[in-house]
């Protein structure tokens, strides 16, 4: 048996630049690592199987994606009972898949004395996730082409409220979104996907509308992560933090998150064993 955890992430910013003749979107943006966590666990076995506690995540799931890929890249057959325990929202902006494939990757180069080095990652950006390399970097940085490229190490001790909505957003309806305007610039306040998000999806605008009325200075602290639907608070207060753990809130998830500089899941409190 062998276990490991997969991180979210979070963007504190996010530009998009342009459009690229391929129709892929030129980006600039920080990935921060926070300390929520999915949870995978590997049996060998002759067949592929794949459980989650998510079930719609079964039939179609980015941890296959990765170990078929690896299989074909290193002349590889192995297969695994695979159990995962998704704990990070789905869809929502947090990276779950591709950490989750990323992560998977890592533990393959591991249990088969591969260089995680020799890893492709611009094959694997465009064949399984543009964040999965990130995710393989594994230090919280800056990011920039499609999001295949990484930066400078730049990460925050910071401490966030995570709010994620039980919304599933489609990240490729956002980047087709006509109210997106790509412009060439960086700016490190702003999350260019939120203008889209708020005018493709009513539910979403009503909860971030409603999140700005309690959020103090909510057009600096107050964040959204990738294409959404989750957003997060910067440096909460405890009269923030409050406001919701005395709500009960059936449309949204709530937790109470930190900045990580770097992951490594081997030397993570014995959770990665075999």
């Amino acid at each position: 048996m062998f276990k490991i955890r997969c991180p979210a992430k979070l963007n504190t910013y996010l530009n998009v630049l342009k459009t690229r003749d391929d129709g892929y979107h030129e980006i600039s943006s920080n990935l921060q690592l926070i300390n929520l966590f999915d949870e995978i666990s590997f049996e060998r076995s002759k067949e592929m199987n794949l459980i989650c506690n998510e079930k719609d995540l079964e039939n179609r799931n980015l941890i296959i994606d990765a170990i078929n890929w690896f299989n074909l890249r290193y002349a590889k057959e192995q297969a695994f009972n695979i159990n995962l325990q998704k704990n990070i929202p789905s869809q929502s902006g947090l990276g779950g898949g591709s950490s989750n494939a990323a992560y998977t990757l890592i533990f393959l180069c591991i249990i088969n004395n591969v260089p995680i080095e020799s890893l492709d990652l611009d094959a694997i950006s465009m064949e399984i996730g543009a964040d999965v390399p990130f995710f393989i970097n594994s230090k919280s940085c800056n990011i920039s082409g499609i999001g295949e490229k990484i930066g400078k190490n730049v990460s925050s001790n910071d401490n966030y409220l995570l709010i994620s909505p039980d919304i599933k957003i489609k990240t490729l309806k956002i980047f087709s979104s006509p109210n997106l305007q790509p412009l060439n610039r960086i700016d490190r306040q702003t999350n260019d996907l939120l203008i889209p998000l708020l005018s493709e999806s009513k539910e979403f605008k009503k909860i971030f509308l409603e999140l700005e009325k309690i959020v103090e200075d909510s057009e600096k602290r107050l964040k959204l992560s990738g294409s959404g639907s989750s957003v997060f608070i910067i440096n909460p207060s405890e009269e923030e933090k409050l406001i919701f753990k005395q709500k009960k809130y059936d449309n949204f998830r709530i937790f109470n998150v930190k900045g990580l500089k770097y992951y490594d899941f081997v030397s993570d409190w014995g959770v990665a064993k075999w």
